[in-house]
């Protein structure tokens, strides 16, 4: 689609960080994964602010360094 956005629900082919399962289009994990995050981490990368990005770098430094998603806290 050139020029136009994705349709709701619509999957890319970038997997999930986390499980390497497909994600939905404009989410930072798949269903799955996110529900596994702790309450407080994910309405904390649900904000939308200046901070956002810094939030969802916390999010996939705490993926890449493979501790569990349970056990995530974001700071900023």
């Amino acid at each position: 689609m050139t020029g136009q956005s994705l349709p709701r629900g619509a999957y890319t082919a970038s997997p999930c960080r986390a499980c390497r399962h497909p994600k939905p289009v404009r989410w930072y994990l798949c269903g799955g994964c996110w529900a596994a995050l702790p309450e407080k981490a994910r309405r904390a990368l649900n904000r939308r602010d200046g901070q956002a990005l810094a939030r969802l770098r916390q999010l996939h430094a705490h993926i890449d360094s493979e501790q569990p998603l349970e056990e995530l806290e974001i700071t900023a």
